[in-house]
């Protein structure tokens, strides 16, 4: 299939410099996403500054310290913010994507992106629950095009996000999955996962229950999608060739 499919790495790992470029070089992934992890640019930047290939950031979340969605975070998420629109400069990012945040409200976040958004920015579908018992906010469709609509900003399709969402609501995963699509994401997310559960996973591909043959015939023609598939025994990168193959065998 004609898709552009990403490596997913946090701006702290420079363990993986060979396979990387290796990876790269044999056609497995055609772009880096990375997750700008925070207090980060500093000491990362000259390393992620060395590859040729595309990148595109994923902002950090609440798990990784920043909530967009509370008020009294707004100071320390400025701070935040800033960086990571300074690895998406640095790095020449095309897409910058952002949680909606947990526990708190939409409008906290729209308010806190205002100042930062441009057309480079994508807001992502999340579950409805969060690992730890969240309330995670951007979950349903109507949410989300809120964002959209307010801040002039784009869409990144979770499939994973949106199944575990359509559980928590009782809903047919591939129907709510259908109303994402209705907001015509720029890009897309995918791993393998329960799809009965309602909390992320991040399988390899073929070790869950996801129809991903349906999920992929969604995918427009060249889109990108990036491999979020990951499990915590991985200490490398020997698992990525393996979910690129899968996919393009789809």
């Amino acid at each position: 299939m004609n898709i552009q499919f990403g490596l997913k790495l946090g701006s702290k790992d420079k363990n993986y410099s060979k396979e990387i470029l290796s990876l790269y070089e044999a056609g497995y992934f055609q772009y880096i996403e990375l997750f700008a992890a925070t207090e980060s640019f500093e000491d990362t930047i000259g390393y992620w500054k060395q590859f040729y290939m595309p990148v595109i950031i994923h902002a950090p979340h609440s798990l990784a310290g920043m909530n967009l969605s509370l008020i009294k975070e707004r100071e320390n998420n400025n701070k935040k913010l800033k960086e990571t629109f300074s690895f998406a400069d640095t790095l020449k990012s095309e897409y910058i994507i952002f949680h909606s945040g947990v526990d708190g409200i939409i409008e906290e976040t729209i308010t806190q992106l205002q100042s930062f958004a441009d057309t480079r920015c994508l807001i992502e579908n999340k579950p409805a629950k969060g690992l730890n018992g969240e309330k995670c906010l951007g979950s349903i469709p109507e949410e989300i095009k809120h964002i959209m609509g307010e801040l002039q900003i784009g869409f990144c399709l979770d499939f994973g996000h949106a199944i575990c969402a359509a559980n928590s609501l009782k809903m047919e995963p591939l129907k709510l999955i259908n109303e994402f699509l209705a907001l015509k994401p720029q890009m897309y997310h995918l791993t393998d996962g329960d799809y009965s559960g309602e909390y992320d996973t991040h399988f390899h591909y073929g070790k869950g229950t996801f129809p991903l043959n349906e999920l992929l015939k969604m995918v427009k023609d060249g889109a990108k999608i990036t491999n979020e598939a990951k499990l915590n025994s991985d200490i490398d990168l020997h698992y990525f060739k393996e979910d690129s193959l899968y996919v393009r065998n789809i």
